[in-house]
């Protein structure tokens, strides 16, 4: 959330006026020029006079995923179309049940329902469920149109009134076709906790409908004389919303915030388990400290127990529950809840912590939605605490889930929706130090070979790179689509591909990284997904890749080969996209196979101390010593760049100094990085020339004294 906050009677930066003069830069005449055009386009395909006109099969398939390899449809130019993801917001995430209608490509059925009860359709009846959403759809714009004025929160208040009748009037998808069809009534913002930052932002209390909070925000936009989309990305850079530092738990480039857990849960007795079920709730007890999400460690919880009842014991695994019950559950992690020795139930975790004082036993709860009821055998001896993380026992989460999974249900999305935040190339180049032309050099090349491997001295950046470049290209920081292995000495085509381990009875085959991720892909084949390696050629290729030597190239894609274990046949989807790194500066590594060479495209990555963005941040930082260190380095990297020994691929990458702020770029900040860093680097590329290291290391020492 952004510690901004203004109000509307304010003058200077944030003011109504000060939106109103930033969109009259030429960036933004040029977005809104974009923004018309695209939104023509919409119109002309999915306004509601076309919407009215359609019918029968020409009705489904226009507005609904589909059987066709029809992209043109309402549901996926809203959620999956980049350029309209890019400027009016994303919906992404989730499975395609939110939409209340899709063609299952594993099933070949049309389908509705929900992920843990899905309903299949005749094509009649989908037709009719079609007719259905689109005349609600249509009901819903009549009446908006037909209201008159909106300029008040009460007016939108009473609008509601006369569309809450309509089913599913908040969900996102809809929210943002109304958006789409009435740009200056509603805002571009459709999930809760980006409306809820923005109305913060404006010093606004935020409705409690989700509908009402997007006519809140146009409330502002129109005060500021702009459209919505320009405020809304206004505000977005202008507030730095999507750069959070890379610390934070809630920056998705992290992958904290989405990182999935599974946690195992022991009921307190059929009364109580009951009571979870009915409320769709999960409790824990301990009620006499209190609120838990007071306490600001583990170890203040443990003394407080110890307070409050004995100390008999450390009351270690107590603080433990009760602190990962408030601070570490997450919205969407998984639940399995046990009786003794029996599964009883598994849900997923819908809310975030709540003490509620006013129940008289168990006070501490979360929501969560239980997806199934019943009693299965444990698969072995179960654990004894109320509340574990089970998340690193991947192989016992493998038994839970194959119990938990009926056949009639082994396709289907049992995860609720997740609006991942959006990230583009505009975010990509804020963040790598890189510049436009490279940026769209390499998406084009990872486009047209499907394989690359990005190149580069230390401190160039690969690694941060290759994951911000995937979320680029998917239009949103979506964790689910990209994967990152490490490839080392003993990587093996067993840990790769597939393999035998030993089991309690023997051995068993067990499927390897870059399988599941291929069997992910092709079951989302419209949407790309990203491996990433890094230090690929650290490990024995030929070993680890065998038979996906043929696989992975573009043009073998989709054909299939028998695996060398399973006798299963394998294929490489079309939308796995192979992203390696690769140190050009370590010379205790062999080359690459050359025949795994010509199947990846090879972009070298050079330091970015002369991009805009590095001297952008170079500027924020104040510090003379640190300029005079970076132009050191700038002079010490022609030195290796023209030594016949070294060249370009050992130069000194930007990355050693990134991460400071005006406050920490200070000369003892500068000097570790240079005794500890720079030097030992010298020394290793220069181990037999120790007068140039005595030189550059002076230099070096000079620039910060």
């Amino acid at each position: 959330m952004s510690n901004i906050q203004i109000t509307e009677n304010e003058s200077g930066k944030y003011s109504p006026e000060w939106f109103y003069n930033e969109a009259q830069k030429p960036e933004w005449i040029a977005f809104i020029r974009k923004a018309d055009t695209l939104h023509e386009n919409f119109i002309n395909h999915f306004g509601i006079e076309h919407l009215k006109s359609l019918s029968g099969k020409e009705l489904l398939t226009s507005l609904f995923y589909n059987d066709k390899g029809n992209k043109l449809n309402l549901c996926y130019v809203l959620e999956m179309d980049k350029d309209m993801r890019e400027i009016f917001g994303s919906i992404a995430g989730g499975a395609a049940y939110k939409f209340g209608l899709f063609f299952h490509k594993k099933t070949q059925s049309w389908t509705c329902g929900s992920p843990a009860k899905p309903v299949k359709l005749t094509e009649n009846e989908a037709i009719q469920k079609a007719e259905e959403i689109r005349n609600n759809l249509v009901a819903g714009a009549e009446i908006i149109s037909s209201f008159g004025p909106l300029n008040s929160t009460a007016d939108y208040e009473q609008l509601y009134k006369q569309l809450e009748h309509i089913s599913g009037i908040n969900t996102v998808w809809r929210m943002k076709y109304y958006q789409m069809l009435f740009p200056i009534l509603f805002a571009p913002f459709y999930g809760q906790d980006i409306q809820l930052d923005v109305l913060h932002f404006l010093n606004q209390t935020p409705s409690e409908i989700p509908f009402i909070r997007m006519g809140q925000i146009a409330l502002f936009s129109k005060k500021c004389n702009i459209p919505g989309i320009v405020f809304g990305h206004i505000w977005g850079k202008s507030t730095n919303h999507n750069n959070k530092s890379n610390d934070s738990e809630t920056n998705t480039l992290s992958d904290k915030k989405h990182k999935l857990h599974y946690w195992m849960y022991t009921v307190f007795d059929d009364t109580s388990w009951m009571e979870c079920q009915q409320k769709e709730i999960m409790v824990l007890g301990m009620d006499d400290i209190g609120d838990y999400s007071q306490y600001d460690s583990k170890e203040s919880l443990r003394q407080e127990l110890i307070s409050t009842y004995d100390n008999s014991t450390s009351r270690k695994n107590q603080a433990l529950m009760a602190w990962n019950f408030a601070n570490k559950l997450a919205i969407n992690d998984v639940i399995f809840a046990k009786r003794s020795n029996t599964l009883v139930g598994k849900g997923i975790v819908t809310g975030d912590y709540i003490f509620d004082d006013s129940r008289q036993e168990y006070k501490n709860i979360r929501t969560v939605k239980w997806l199934q009821i019943g009693e299965w055998e444990h698969p072995g001896k179960s654990v004894a605490k109320r509340l574990t993380d089970i998340t690193p026992y991947t192989d016992y989460i493998e038994k839970l889930i194959t119990i938990f999974t009926p056949d009639e249900l082994d396709d289907v999305d049992t995860q609720p929706e997740v609006d991942y935040p959006e990230y583009f190339s505009a975010d990509f180049l804020s963040d790598v130090y890189m510049s436009e032309q490279d940026y769209e050099t390499l998406v084009n090349v990872l486009k047209m070979k499907k394989n690359i491997i990005l190149q580069g001295a230390p401190g160039v950046g690969k690694t941060f790179t290759a994951k911000r470049l995937a979320y680029s290209i998917i239009g949103a920081k979506n964790p689910d689509r990209v994967q990152m292995i490490q490839f080392h000495q003993s990587y093996s085509y067993e840990d790769f591909i597939e393999g035998y381990r030993p089991t309690e009875n023997g051995f068993t085959i067990k499927k390897g990284s870059f399988y599941k991720f291929c069997k992910l892909a092709e079951d989302d084949d419209e949407n790309d997904y990203f491996f990433i390696i890094d230090e690929i050629n650290r490990g024995n290729l030929s070993k680890i890749f065998g038979e996906l030597f043929m696989l992975i190239e573009k043009d073998k894609r989709g054909i299939e080969l028998q695996l060398l274990y399973s006798d299963e046949n394998f294929s490489v989807p079309p939308n796995v996209y192979i992203i390696g790194m690769m140190n050009t500066a370590d010379r205790s590594l062999a080359m690459l196979d050359y025949a795994l060479r010509r199947r990846f495209s090879f972009f070298t990555m050079k330091p970015g101390f002369n991009t805009i963005g590095f001297q952008t941040y170079q500027d924020s930082l104040k510090s003379d010593a640190f300029n005079k260190l970076i132009s050191c380095i700038k002079q010490l990297n022609s030195k290796i760049a023209a030594d016949i020994s070294l060249g370009e691929g050992f130069c000194i990458g930007h990355s050693y100094f990134c991460g400071l702020t005006a406050k920490t770029a200070t000369v003892q900040t500068l000097t570790s990085i240079i005794e500890y860093e720079l030097i030992p680097l010298l020394k290793e590329y220069w181990f037999d020339e120790p007068e140039k290291i005595i030189d550059w290391s002076d230099r070096l020492r000079s620039t910060v004294k």
